[in-house]
């Protein structure tokens, strides 16, 4: 080798590495929403992205650490989709608005996101490694509603029976109840039913109008003259 040549290398970049195992933590996500956590094996998920079972092996070792991958990412990718709709400057009731509506619709398909959770929801009955980090995304989620909540009654536009924190425990036992009946068509339940009940309900619960913040009436935040 010439002086002053480089040894060739086949380093792989520290954001290659992260990159290629988001995309197989989505892909696994994928998997399990339509399999269940038992559909997400190596061998589907290398089906899924084109990676060799050996690579995602080494990136994750075993099914199990694919599957808690699965739900970090799910976490991660909705509380960034949420900043990003929380940054656009709205005021604190129509963040609520439209984070019930976030909860139905976001990034991902009604049935990929809710399928997903409710899968993982059911593993986690049965392992207390899965259990563990779904206590944790919910803890992330419902902190998310506290703190709009709280924003909105300090500024006085909705003034609940409940304390916040009551009231998001509340909202996301709901939210999660009507997504299981959406998703499995009970009571011929559908997403977009799903968000009007939510809003009928949340409004009920926040003490105004419902069809106004139904209709997500900006007027709600705006004082009379």
């Amino acid at each position: 080798m010439n002086p002053g040549q480089r040894k060739r290398t086949h380093a792989v970049t520290d954001e290659a590495i992260a990159e290629r195992r988001e995309t197989i933590a989505a892909h696994a996500a994928d998997i399990i929403a339509g399999s269940g956590v038992e559909g997400c094996t190596f061998g589907a998920v290398s089906d899924s992205t084109g990676f060799s079972v050996g690579m995602i092996q080494h990136h994750f070792r075993t099914r199990e650490r694919l599957v808690l991958a699965s739900v970090e990412y799910r976490t991660t990718a909705s509380v960034r989709e949420w900043q990003t709709i929380h940054s656009a400057g709205t005021g604190a009731l129509e963040r609520l608005h439209d984070l019930l509506t976030f909860a139905v619709e976001g990034e991902a398909t009604f049935e990929q996101a809710w399928g997903f959770w409710i899968e993982v929801y059911s593993a986690a009955h049965k392992d207390p490694n899965i259990r563990v980090h779904v206590a944790n995304t919910l803890l992330a989620w419902r902190r998310i509603f506290e703190e709009t909540l709280d924003e909105a009654v300090q500024e006085g536009l909705i003034k609940p029976f409940h304390e916040p924190e009551v009231l998001a425990t509340l909202l996301l036992a709901v939210i999660d109840g009507l997504a299981i009946q959406a998703l499995n068509g009970i009571y011929d339940s559908s997403p977009a039913k799903m968000i009007d009940t939510l809003r009928r309900f949340a409004a009920h619960e926040f003490g105004i109008d419902e069809q106004s913040f139904v209709r997500r009436d900006l007027e709600l935040k705006e004082p009379a003259l």
